[in-house]
């Protein structure tokens, strides 16, 4: 195959897959034709199906050909199109990308574990489709990942411990998937995290106590799983989180008073699981506090007076506990509180 034909053919490709946008570098040396055969196959593989946008595409100002243009293409977006089939093991061919954004299509079958060659990748995103299968131990060989999208698919098995390897990833969501296992421990050496979404899953077994090493976290969303034993104290060392969502589970065991250390919290929803015990007075240190729902456990005892700090809370949902004694005074103070539900005590 000569240069120019190569070269239409792969434009040819670029108009049927859409929202394509490739960044071609400078070409040192010439390239292996196999990387080109893999855009080219794929191109084959989805036919004439039909998409609904196509954005612009660069060259280098050099001359190119089918074989540097795969090779050095870093940066490949095809969101939010129709596309459909199983995403090839030629992926694994396009050494050099960096950005792969496949979302909001109709892909299904296994994420390939070829895509653990992809080892300069930093941005990730297949969610939104119909993909099965489990998440492949080879993601973890992706040590410059920044950001991985797994969400509103069918994948399940279990979340691989090699996950623990991405250790500059900052952003993870695999909720609204049928994941299902314990929550591997290893996860406590991503220290860069800073937002993890496991919900919406089928997710057992104890929240791992080191994930309280992951001080960078803000978003920690587990609800909706069946997890149980109880909250770790060493989350009261994610002094940045704000959103701390773990209703809809099996949680048992107090609610630890080391979650008073979380000033920046806004959202703490632990309803609807089995938690026991009093409501910890340092509850009442969480001033930046909008959100509490502690309802549909068994906590007892008084509801403790120091509530009446969060000057900035606007829903305190209390009701189906076994609280008792009197309604503290300083809930009066609450001026931002829209909605306050104590019922079934």
């Amino acid at each position: 195959m000569d240069s120019s034909s190569g070269f239409k053919r792969v434009m040819t490709l670029v108009a049927a897959l859409a929202l394509f946008t490739i960044s071609v570098a400078p070409l040192p040396a010439p390239a292996s034709p196999a990387e080109a055969q893999a855009l080219l196959k794929w191109k084959s593989s989805l036919g004439n199906r039909s998409v609904s946008s196509l954005s612009s595409w660069t060259p280098s100002p050099c001359k190119a050909t089918s074989s540097n243009l795969t090779s050095h293409l870093i940066y490949m977006d095809l969101s939010v199109n129709s596309l459909s089939g199983h995403i090839p093991p030629q992926i694994g061919f396009l050494s050099n990308l960096t950005y792969l954004d496949l979302s909001i299509n109709r892909f299904s079958g296994i994420i390939p574990p070829e895509i653990g060659h992809l080892t300069k990748l930093e941005v990730l995103h297949l969610h939104f489709n119909e993909l099965n299968g489990s998440i492949p131990l080879e993601i973890g060989q992706l040590h410059l990942l920044d950001e991985v999208t797994l969400y509103l698919n069918q994948l399940h098995g279990s979340i691989p411990s090699s996950l623990g390897n991405l250790i500059k990833l900052a952003r993870l969501y695999v909720y609204n998937n049928s994941l299902s296992g314990p929550i591997p421990p290893e996860m406590g050496n991503m220290i860069n995290l800073e937002v993890l979404h496991m919900d919406a899953n089928f997710l057992t077994g104890p929240i791992p106590s080191t994930l309280g090493n992951l001080t960078k976290l803000r978003e920690l969303h587990l609800f909706a799983n069946k997890l149980n034993g109880s909250i770790p104290l060493e989350l009261g060392n994610l002094k940045l989180l704000s959103s701390l969502i773990l209703y809809n589970n099996n949680l048992t065991g107090s609610i630890p008073p080391t979650l008073g250390n979380l000033t920046e919290l806004t959202h703490l929803l632990l309803h609807d699981n089995q938690l026991s015990g009093h409501i910890p007075d340092e509850m009442g240190n969480l001033r930046a506090m909008q959100d509490l729902k502690l309802s549909g456990n068994q906590l007892a005892g008084p509801i403790p007076s120091s509530l009446g700090n969060l000057t900035d809370l606007v829903l305190l949902h209390l009701h189906l506990n076994h609280l008792s004694g009197l309604i503290p005074g300083s809930l009066g103070d609450l001026m931002n509180l829209e909605v306050l539900l104590l019922s079934y005590n």
